[in-house]
Order: structure tokens, then sequence, then C-alpha cells
């Protein structure tokens, strides 16, 4: 309705910047994305994730945990898994 959507925090991937159980909201009217962005996109069939941007490379995007401990490994995504863009912690 309004291009925002909110979405919860499971995991602990993200911290200190999102914490577990924490709620972000999302822009899902995305009009560019820069390094750093906190972002939310569809991974394997079922799953949403939430990773920050380390790296864009033509439409590949390369994500990462902030908490490097507790962070899966993610190949990179294709700008067209991206369904949202973090603009509230």
């Amino acid at each position: 309705m309004f291009g925002l959507k909110i979405f919860r925090i499971n995991g602990h991937s993200m911290e200190p910047a999102l914490k577990a159980g924490s709620f972000v909201l999302a822009r899902t009217k995305i009009n560019k994305i820069l390094l750093g962005d906190i972002i939310v996109f569809g991974y394997k069939e079922d799953k949403v994730m939430i990773k920050r941007i380390v790296k864009i490379e033509n439409d590949l995007i390369f994500v990462e945990g902030d908490n490097k401990s507790d962070s899966l490994q993610i190949p990179p995504i294709k700008k067209s898994q991206i369904t949202g863009k973090v603009i509230w912690l």
C-alpha cells in the first residue's frame, strides 16, 4: 500500500546494529542501493534474510552480517532478489 513493510529480526547475525527480536521498517519500493545499506532479500526458496551490502558488482550484490562469528556466508545475490531496504532500526 505505502511501499513499507515491518520485519522482525530472527537470529544474531546483524548484531550489534539489529538485535534478535527487534523490528525494522523497510521500504519495498527501492530507487537505488548503496554500499552499507541493510537490505531484505529472498534467499533459497522460502527464506527472507536481512544483511548489509558490502560490494556491488554489475547485477551481483555481495552481503554479510555485521556479526561475522554468527553469520552465514551467503553467495552473491541478484538485484531482483531484493525485496526491501531497511530505513528505520
